[in-house]
């Protein structure tokens, strides 16, 4: 049985996401130097992401904390939701879209398996999904009067992670994105006498 997401263990980089927003809260006022001290101690000591999360919940909003542990789909119910950042993308998700926009970025997420499957159903509305380069993403499901595109290339990797993503479409899109390999050739050539960096 897979770890709930508070107790998946903690990464260096977890710890300096929460380490910036404390900083950002000392030097707007909110926490006086005790204060960040005493929580900058309880980060570095913190093991599992649910120490880290705890440490921020008075300091940011719901949706910009450095830590999510988000658990319930992305409904996005007459109005738009946006799941992004460091949250943990457990092996089955969920997003349903009506009459408004679900967006899942996947770029900065912690993936708990390398296969990982989501669930996007819309109805007069729309999901996008934001992957990180080098991910494999196959769609499938139904579509009725709707759209559903991806942009995103086969990964060069020989194993690599992969989004599944099923569901259905009535009248709504999906679309999936990477983002956009940088072309060196296009990159202008150096005048004599100067260096390429």
């Amino acid at each position: 049985m897979p770890l709930p997401p508070d107790r998946l263990r903690a990464s260096n980089a977890d710890r300096e996401r929460v380490v910036g927003v404390l900083r950002g809260a000392a030097e707007d006022g909110r926490l006086d130097l005790d204060e960040f001290n005493e929580r900058a101690e309880r980060v570095l000591k913190a093991r599992t992401l649910g120490e880290l999360a705890a440490v921020t919940t008075d300091l940011v909003a719901d949706d910009a904390r450095p830590i999510r542990l988000d658990t319930a789909p992305v409904a996005a119910l007459f109005r738009n939701e946006t799941r992004s950042g460091r949250f943990v993308m457990r092996g089955e998700e969920a997003a349903f879209a009506l009459f408004g926009t679900a967006e899942i970025d996947l770029r900065d997420a912690l993936l708990v398996r390398n296969h990982v499957r989501l669930t996007a159903s819309m109805l007069f509305g729309r999901v996008r999904v934001h992957v990180p380069e080098g991910m494999e993403v196959r769609v499938r499901g139904w579509s009725f009067f709707g759209r559903r595109i991806t942009t995103v290339r086969k990964p060069q990797l020989p194993d690599p992670p992969v989004l599944e993503i099923e569901g259905f479409t009535i009248l709504g899109s999906l679309r999936v994105t990477a983002p956009r390999r940088r072309w060196t050739w296009l990159r202008r050539r150096p005048r004599r006498g100067e260096i390429e960096t």
